[in-house]
């Protein structure tokens, strides 16, 4: 996998404008060409220079799920493991949700999500930028995706109650505007939950920590910061099994001054710093992960056989959820 031939545009940092960066890497996982940034002010990190939107429009309408995923569609594997994500989502999601709630999953992928969400009583609707999969979503499971991105979205007649963003927000260029679009969507009591890599996290190793279509790598603060500078107020932030992912619930909030903590760039990049592919080594993160992932295929396929559920997309979600309503 390459990196696509972005022209760049060398920013400031997104979050707090501020110039005085140093430099955290210069590769992306894959060994391609990568700079990136992290601001001394706040601490966040950055792909720097950045793509415009024009390369970001034409990279995720027909080569990111391609790129990422090797397929123009998803296999029953990406259909399985999105599906136990969506169902883990939907049972953190349960105090925030009433009967009847309106979801917006923005980034909804191939639709395993809104589809659950649907099946589990709430009007949900998506937004995917690759054809490929927002088609295949509206096709398998009858749901309501369009086709485009987060700048396509037209102010909606009644309010979202909730809206998602699954490992999107760090693929945006301006995520604080994004964030701001959002929020001008969101009824009064409503929830924008966001799930976002963590830059301290040690999931992926040193030399995997970067990737070119993540323009952006959150810490805490930097979350909370940005979601403060468009409008919102944390309700709720933890940390998820196993990945170490920073998964947050915001609401609206009255207007305030952002609160800078700059302890928190001194202790990412010491972090950064600390965390050299030769301490890797010598730590069981490597080992165990290469071990989960030879088993993965097993694993799954496995699975697969005991839900019975071969035959098609939406046989395998109904396969899943069917346990869980019962429960």
């Amino acid at each position: 996998m390459t990196a696509p031939n972005f022209k760049g545009l060398t920013i400031p940092c997104p979050l707090c404008a501020n110039n005085d960066l140093i430099r955290v890497g210069d590769r992306d996982r894959h060994g391609g060409t990568l700079t990136t940034d992290l601001c001394k002010r706040c601490g966040h990190v950055f792909t720097n220079p950045q793509p415009t939107e024009a390369d970001l429009d034409r990279f995720y309408t027909k080569r990111y799920r391609s790129a990422y995923k090797g397929v123009l569609i998803p296999k029953s594997k990406h259909v399985y493991r999105a599906g136990l994500r969506a169902l883990e989502r939907l049972e953190q999601f349960s105090p925030f949700l009433k009967r009847g709630h309106r979801i917006l999953d923005v980034g909804a992928g191939g639709g395993e999500f809104t589809y659950l969400m649907t099946k589990a009583g709430y009007m949900a609707q998506g937004i995917e930028p690759n054809r490929g999969y927002a088609e295949f979503a509206k096709t398998e499971y009858g749901i309501n995706i369009q086709v485009g991105t987060v700048s396509d979205l037209e102010t909606p007649d009644t309010p979202w109650d909730v809206i998602t963003l699954h490992h999107v927000f760090e693929h945006l260029a301006n995520p604080v505007a994004v964030l701001k679009g959002l929020v001008s969507h969101l009824s009064e009591d409503g929830v924008i939950v966001i799930e976002v890599p963590n830059v301290e996290a040690r999931y992926h190793g040193p030399k995997r920590r970067f990737h070119f279509a993540h323009l952006h790598t959150f810490s805490k603060e930097g979350l909370t910061l940005a979601a403060n500078i468009a409008g919102l107020s944390t309700q709720y932030t933890t940390l998820q099994p196993h990945t170490n992912h920073i998964h947050s619930f915001f609401r609206k909030s009255a207007a305030q001054a952002p609160d800078i903590d700059e302890a928190a760039a001194k202790r990412i990049q010491q972090h950064l710093q600390a965390d050299t592919p030769m301490r890797d080594l010598v730590t069981s993160r490597p080992y165990r992960r290469l071990w989960a992932n030879l088993n993965r295929p097993l694993r799954e396929k496995r699975a697969l056989m005991h839900l019975n559920a071969l035959t098609g997309a939406r046989d395998i979600l109904d396969a899943m959820f069917n346990p869980v309503l019962e429960h």
